[in-house]
């Protein structure tokens, strides 16, 4: 094959190509990881009406890494109506946490509307810096932040429409 033959270009732009491949492959992505876990929900506070008023208090997320991996969810001013529930269903993939807040039961209709305070401990938070994503279903707010799980490590947002 001559050096000045289009057969040794073209030969040769095909090894270039393989190369920049090999060099810029995707690196494997883990499986994701689902987990669902309860909210639990304190005493119901101060009543707001349902027209245009805003809650008492802001709908606050609180993240606060503990001891051995475990990191509390904190989450304030959730609309509920009496007798339903939270879960919290975390998608888990490499550095990036997915977290949506769902009714698990939900009142029969007509029920008054009051708002709650949740806490957990949860232990499915890796030993390093995550990006966080939380989508609340139950009143469409949300919020997206970056958590470094090192025991005493708190971080706090309110969340957004």
């Amino acid at each position: 094959m001559d050096i000045h033959s289009i057969e040794f270009y073209v030969l040769a732009f095909m090894v270039a190509v393989a190369l920049v491949a090999l060099l810029l492959g995707q690196r494997k992505q883990m499986p994701a990881v689902t987990r669902i876990v309860e909210l639990p929900l304190g005493e119901p506070g101060d009543m707001v009406p349902i027209n245009d008023a805003a809650p008492v208090k802001p709908s606050t997320l609180r993240l606060t890494a503990r001891s051995g991996g475990m990191v509390t969810i904190e989450r304030t001013a959730i609309p509920l109506h009496d007798g339903e529930t939270v879960n919290l269903i975390a998608t888990i993939i490499d550095d990036k946490i997915t977290i949506q807040e769902k009714k698990g039961m939900v009142a029969a209709f007509g029920s008054r509307e009051q708002y709650y305070d949740g806490s957990v401990d949860v232990d499915f938070f890796p030993f390093e810096k995550v990006y966080v994503r939380y989508e609340s279903q139950v009143n469409g707010q949300w919020s997206k932040f970056s958590f470094l799980n090192r025991e005493g490590n708190t971080v706090a947002h309110d969340l957004a429409y």
